[in-house]
């Protein structure tokens, strides 16, 4: 058997070690999608002072609170008293408590989007 030589050898592992650092340095982070969505869609700027952070946190707690969701409204309901233990002022009819139910079930919570989807399933 022939031994790989020491150059060939070197290549490769720089090779895989640059492979590895790329993808590590390319992975977005847990949410990133979810913040870039709401801060376009905030157009009201109704969350400017939270950080990156408490609105993933935020966001979260939206999505799982869909477990009390009992119909549309009632969500919204729901989500305003989260938005609101966040020390953000918002009423039921603030157009960015619906885009929180989207979008966090879809990017944060993607085991919950059934329960989204049930809100406007007519029977």
């Amino acid at each position: 058997m022939k031994k790989i030589p020491t150059f060939s050898f070197t290549v490769f592992i720089v090779l895989i070690i640059s492979l590895i650092i790329v993808f590590i340095n390319s992975d977005d982070t847990f949410g990133q999608t979810f913040i870039e969505q709401i801060r376009v869609a905030d157009s009201d700027e109704t969350l400017d002072t939270l950080s990156d952070e408490k609105l993933v946190s935020l966001g979260k707690a939206v999505c799982q609170s869909s477990a009390e969701w009992k119909d549309e409204n009632n969500s919204l309901i729901v989500i305003n008293n989260i938005v609101s233990d966040f020390d953000i002022n918002t009423s039921v009819d603030d157009r960015i408590l619906p885009i929180l139910r989207f979008q966090s079930s879809y990017e944060l919570c993607p085991e919950y989007v059934e329960r989204l989807e049930s809100l406007f399933i007519e029977e």
